[in-house]
């Protein structure tokens, strides 16, 4: 796998782990094929082709890239849904899956668990899926956000996004389906992924830790990730699944 320590390309923490953990699941084998589910603006599937050397394939339900001609065209993007891949069996060696599952609601209907099924069915077999989701036991969200294309974490949306989430709780409505930011808990993400690959592994903790490496709280940060507390502390929680076909 190409590796190089110019970031050219702008984008977030996840992107990074997934190029770095790859590298290490793949070492030295040939030129990669990876699907990025749910590629939004398009940074995310350019940075790993960018990192990685791989040949990048992308997919969302609608055309929201904002990348150039060129980079287009190098990232092999596709309008189409995870629930439907435009792929054939056995395609890629791996799938970037981030913070896209929890929003699988077609008309009301919770399609998550089909989406999983459709990319266990594109993986190759003993590929790798990176999935990454909000934490619906969470206490508190929002708080390492990175700036989205209809969302800037200011600290006023963030603590208006922790007041949405607790009014829906109250109300017994957080949950994906009614149009709460929930995500799932890791319970509920293990079940779901149980039923499709053989393998989990899962590396909340790990991330977390991770990406607050350098911050001023970072001795808070791993002491609060320590199990059990990262069962409630964890904003989102993140599992790579292996498929076994």
């Amino acid at each position: 796998m190409a590796d190089t320590n110019a970031e050219t390309t702008s984008t977030h923490f996840g992107a990074h782990f997934f190029c770095k953990e790859l590298k290490k699941r793949y070492r030295d084998k040939r030129p990669l094929k990876i699907l990025v589910a749910g590629c939004g603006s398009g940074h995310e599937a350019f940075f790993i082709h960018e990192k990685t050397g791989a040949e990048v394939h992308s997919i969302d339900v609608e055309d929201f890239l904002k990348v150039s001609p060129e980079k287009r065209e190098q990232i092999h993007f596709q309008v189409g849904s995870v629930c439907d891949l435009p792929f054939e069996e056995n395609t890629f060696d791996a799938v970037f899956y981030y913070h896209v599952i929890e929003h699988v609601i077609v008309d009301g209907d919770d399609r998550s668990q089909e989406s999983l099924q459709e990319i266990g069915r594109v993986t190759r077999n003993d590929g790798w899926v990176f999935i990454g989701t909000p934490n619906r036991s969470r206490l508190l969200s929002s708080l390492g956000a990175h700036r989205q294309s209809e969302w800037n974490p200011t600290i006023w949306n963030k603590i208006f996004d922790n007041l949405r989430d607790w009014k829906d709780r109250l109300v017994g409505r957080f949950h994906n389906r009614f149009g709460a930011h929930a995500g799932f808990t890791t319970g509920e993400l293990n079940e779901m992924t149980s039923r499709v690959f053989g393998r989990r592994e899962w590396v909340t903790q790990k991330y977390i830790r991770q990406k607050y490496a350098d911050h001023r709280l970072n001795f808070f940060i791993n002491w609060m990730t320590m199990f059990p507390f990262c069962f409630v502390t964890a904003p989102s929680i993140y599992v790579w699944c292996r498929n076994s076909k």
